[in-house]
């Protein structure tokens, strides 16, 4: 251990030794809500976790063991580790009854395990109280010790602190999420065979319980696989949507002709006629699909008070939304998650809404898309999407060019239609806003024209005139008719009633 490290150590020791000597949930968590938050966040945690049944655990910082014996209860085994011999003993004597823990008091920075030895690596509030290069060395660790296809699990305090318990001195480390991202993103180690074994983000976001008790955003969890490719796999595994449509750069453009927090066609305005449709209502639970920066989804948590769990698979637009959330603090309703939608498990029957902004046009395999989101609706929930459409027939050689460049998957409405009503969704409306997104085209080009001056300075000429260039590409697709935008209204039905008639006459007033 290097001198910086040792140092490290000392300070975290000294800070624990003086908030745990009681060794209380409310020590742990150093919040007066403590024995509140911990009934509902624990098992939030655990859930997000996923299944451990039958696997090895290590579990780093274990503390008292609040998640100890949840884990123990369903492991394989569970290597407990915590550096102070208080917490620990504690943590043996509530939970060595499972008999499968190996209670261990020593520093996570010094544990040796044999490569490939356990399914699942485990932390709550470790990686806050390590400095960034030890940081580095445990995720090189735990990539080693975790078989191939195993996890790496852990949640941490970011931007400020959440407790509310007074601290004479606080050597927290209340790093910004990119940093994490930064660090387990490029750690590789390379096999004997040539292949690289890596981790693959399987979720990342902020948990709820904080977000429904605390208005806060701040405690954030990843689930990361370790998975082995070729060299060349790895290497290519970059995030497109970050490095190509919305890397930093393409969102401030994207925000300077949408606005701020938005990414899709008309920006605040359409998204509030989008919200009109939808007749949403205090604490109903929503479901944002490729919610971007999150505009949308803080307005509908704010004007409605409803829950807002909005998903992106873009790191870059989840963590520019969490960064503005914090800086803010605003106290909105809105969870933040990067993930896929096409693979993240909800609850079934979980959401009233499920609302996506022209987002689901990244995604080929609509069909399943739809089955997942028909089941995480409750009986009588309420599906919006608006999204980028094609006409029939074969695209000119122009619009190809651009569906490839950008990977989009564009289907005409009617086949969009038909896909909802095969997913099981009842009072299927397909409206054809192709008039009203030529309309919106029109008038973000105009107002981008004449703010030139003004967007040139802020940016430069070349972003003016890839906005321009986009802007006008999209005004000559949508007139030579290739180009469609539509909107689609569903519900998943209740037992029992048919929403068909009703519902899709009253929707038809609407094309």
């Amino acid at each position: 251990m290097t001198q910086e490290a040792s140092e490290e150590r000392g300070m975290q020791k000294a800070y624990w030794k003086e908030h745990s000597g009681d060794a209380t949930v409310e020590a742990m968590m150093l919040d007066s809500q403590a024995k509140d938050i911990d009934k509902l966040e624990r098992p939030e945690v655990l859930k997000l976790l996923g299944s451990v049944d039958g696997l090895r655990v290590v579990e780093l910082g274990a503390g008292i063991g609040r998640f100890t014996g949840p884990l123990a209860a369903k492991a394989r085994s569970v290597v407990a580790l915590d550096f102070m011999e208080n917490l620990i003993e504690q943590n043996r004597r509530a939970n060595e009854h499972h008999g499968n823990i190996d209670f261990r008091c020593g520093d996570a920075m010094e544990l040796s395990l044999p490569n490939e030895s356990c399914d699942v690596a485990f932390s709550n509030w470790l990686l806050m109280y390590l400095g960034d290069s030890e940081v580095q060395q445990l995720a090189r660790n735990m990539l080693n010790w975790v078989k191939e296809g195993g996890t790496v699990f852990f949640r941490e305090s970011c931007f400020r602190q959440s407790g509310d318990r007074a601290r004479k001195n606080n050597p927290t480390h209340y790093r910004n999420p990119r940093e994490y991202f930064q660090i387990f993103d490029s750690v590789q180690q390379k096999l004997p065979d040539g292949r690289v074994a890596h981790f693959e983000l399987v979720l990342c976001k902020s948990v709820d319980t904080y977000v429904r008790v605390k208005q806060n955003q701040n405690q954030v969890v990843w689930k990361w696989k370790k998975v082995i490719d070729d060299e060349a796999t790895a290497a290519a595994q970059r995030h497109f949507l970050d490095t190509r449509q919305y890397h930093s750069r393409g969102i401030q453009r994207y925000e300077r002709v949408f606005g701020e927090g938005f990414v899709s066609p008309g920006g605040l305005e359409t998204h509030k006629e989008v919200c009109r449709l939808l007749n949403l209502q205090p604490d109903e639970q929503v479901l944002d699909v490729g919610c971007g920066l999150c505009g949308g989804a803080h307005y509908m948590a704010r004007t409605f008070g409803c829950y807002v769990y909005g998903i992106d698979l873009s790191v870059n637009m989840i963590l520019t939304a969490l960064e503005r959330a914090a800086a803010a603090g605003n106290g909105d309703k809105v969870s933040f998650e990067v993930s896929d939608a096409t693979k993240r498990d909800f609850p079934e029957a979980s959401f009233d809404v499920v609302i996506s902004r022209d987002t689901i046009l990244h995604i080929s395999d609509k069909a399943a898309l739809f089955k997942r989101l028909f089941g995480v609706l409750r009986p009588g929930g309420r599906l919006l999407i608006t999204d980028y459409c094609k006409a029939d027939g074969a695209p000119s050689d122009g619009f190809a060019s651009y569906i490839q460049d950008r990977e989009y998957n564009l289907v005409t409405q009617e086949e969009y239609a038909r896909l909802l009503q095969e997913a099981g969704f009842d009072g299927v409306a397909a409206l054809d806003r192709t008039e009203q997104f030529k309309a919106t085209l029109q008038r973000e080009l105009a107002a981008a024209e004449a703010g030139k001056d003004a967007f040139v300075q802020q940016m430069s000429h070349a972003d003016y005139q890839e906005v321009v260039n986009n802007w006008r590409g999209k005004l000559a697709r949508v007139e030579a008719g290739e180009q469609k935008w539509g909107l689609f209204r569903a519900f998943k039905p209740r037992e029992g009633r048919d929403f068909h008639g009703a519902e899709t006459e009253s929707l038809s007033m609407l094309a």
